[in-house]
């Protein structure tokens, strides 16, 4: 009896959705078929080794070799199976419209998305349990240290956890035949990017990574990565929540929390790194870059989202649905970034005397900046806006970048002159960017002043764009 209740509170604590996801999930033929071929692969594995650590003693490169290929493959699974695997389910739920169904008993769209993403990670923690002995036992072949297979096995975990989130949110921004035609694609693309790079980096962790864990920069970076996929997680779901939620919900809350958390989290992080290693203009100017590229990425989504809000949630200030709200926050946090990455650099010893450092600084944001405005004015003027939102501005954001990276180096190399022209290639977010951080030179002044004045234009733009329509369209 007293088992039987404990299971019925477990049950109730977690939500009936994610027991049945888990329950279909671990009764499903592709987890069979994988775990038996994971686990038969490393039994094979392991075998070998065996019998070649005793034609092989001394040799420090044997533990280095199986200790990649444990990480290959248990990575392809974790990180590209095991996520394709969520996101199907959850593009089944948007063929079927089931999710709808599960949205109209009060589940809500949080719930679902959670009842998927645990679903999928208690599969990969099967996988990783069944492996980890097999993973283990490389440390007692030549050229291992505890600390690698450690460090290799959280930032896997970490990393899984963002793939399969990612997998999940795909699924969910799959509205039409066409778009869940092209979430494959895009689906196949991501998570077959994350895998390889899983490869890459396990295979470096797994050869070098005796020396550069005694760096304290590797340390540095290996801890912000796993802190990073981790929160990155949460946002990722946030968002796939918003996805599935229904119009007069205040789907947006979530993901706006997440964004300014992560950011707030990044710049403490950021923050204690640069005090604790020798602070420098290039740190600094390195984490405004990294700082730009993420909410350039978030705010692709968050510009997107659609103008007005329900009248019922016209008391509810900032956390109103309507991109008016959401392009401000995302401005907000580029200023923010800036600032505290200014003031880092400041404080920073040592000076390239050309200021190439500071100019790489305030350039970074500048670009997201500038391509965000530009694909919320064009995305909502243009012919474009029949497309409605948020497939305008996506649209939208995609061709203006494309057309910034591709139209400068070609008119520069027609004009007579070298494809990374430094005058030319102002407003090009590829080519200007690298100029940025490579060169030097008083041209790159007057570029950083043009970009500026381009970016603060557009910015002007689609506030009053967005203004308008949030106000004409509230409901």
């Amino acid at each position: 009896m007293s088992t039987s209740s404990a299971s019925e509170r477990l049950q109730e604590s977690v939500g009936p959705i994610v027991v049945k996801e888990v329950r279909q999930g671990l009764r499903a033929k592709v987890f069979a078929i994988f775990f038996s071929v994971l686990l038969t692969a490393c039994l094979m594995a392991a075998l070998v080794a065996v019998a070649e650590v005793s034609d092989s003693a001394g040799d420090e490169t044997l533990g280095r070799n199986f200790l990649a290929a444990y990480l290959i493959g248990l990575g392809a699974v974790t990180c590209f199976v095991i996520p394709f695997t969520a996101f199907r389910s959850m593009l089944r739920e948007q063929e079927e419209e089931t999710w709808v169904l599960l949205l109209l008993t009060g589940l809500g769209g949080r719930n679902i998305v959670r009842g998927k993403w645990v679903s999928a990670m208690s599969q990969a923690l099967l996988f990783a349990s069944a492996a980890a002995p097999f993973v283990v036992f490389t440390y007692f072949l030549n050229g291992i240290d505890i600390p690698q297979i450690v460090t290799a096995l959280a930032l896997l975990a970490g990393w899984t956890c963002l793939l399969t989130a990612l997998g999940v949110a795909i699924a969910t921004q799959a509205h039409s035949r066409l778009g869940r035609t092209f979430a494959h694609f895009v689906a196949l693309a991501t998570l077959g990017g994350g895998t390889i790079a899983a490869f890459a980096f396990g295979t470096v962790l797994a050869e070098q990574g005796t020396r550069l864990l005694q760096e304290d920069a590797f340390v540095t970076f290996c801890l912000g990565l796993l802190l990073f996929s981790l929160a990155s997680t949460w946002l990722v779901l946030e968002g796939a929540a918003a996805g599935l939620a229904l119009a007069s919900e205040a789907a947006s809350v979530g993901p706006r929390k997440a964004m300014a958390a992560i950011v707030a989290l990044g710049l403490a992080f950021g923050g204690v790194a640069f005090a604790y290693h020798t602070p420098n203009g290039e740190a600094a100017a390195a984490g405004s870059v990294m700082t730009s590229f993420f909410l350039v990425v978030c705010g692709a989504f968050a510009v997107s989202e659609k103008d007005g809000f329900p009248a019922r949630l016209a008391d509810t200030g900032w956390r109103k649905p309507g991109a008016l709200r959401s392009f401000w926050l995302v401005v907000g946090l580029l200023a923010v970034c800036t600032v505290a990455w200014g003031l880092m650099y400041d404080f920073a010893s040592g000076s390239d005397g050309s200021g190439k450092r500071l100019r790489t600084l305030l350039a970074a944001p500048l670009y997201p900046l500038l391509y965000l405005s530009a694909a919320v004015f064009f995305g909502r003027v243009t012919a474009l806006r029949k497309a409605g939102e948020p497939l305008a501005t996506r649209i939208a954001f995609a061709v203006t970048v494309l057309l910034g990276s591709v139209v400068p180096p070609i008119i520069a190399m027609v004009g007579g002159g070298r494809g990374n022209d430094k005058a030319v290639n102002a407003l090009n977010p590829v080519v200007g960017m690298v100029n940025f951080i490579d060169r030097s030179g008083r041209v790159l002044d007057g570029a950083l002043v043009f970009l500026a004045a381009a970016a603060l234009l557009f910015t002007f733009l689609a506030g009053s764009v967005l203004w308008a329509r949030d106000g004409a369209r509230s409901t």
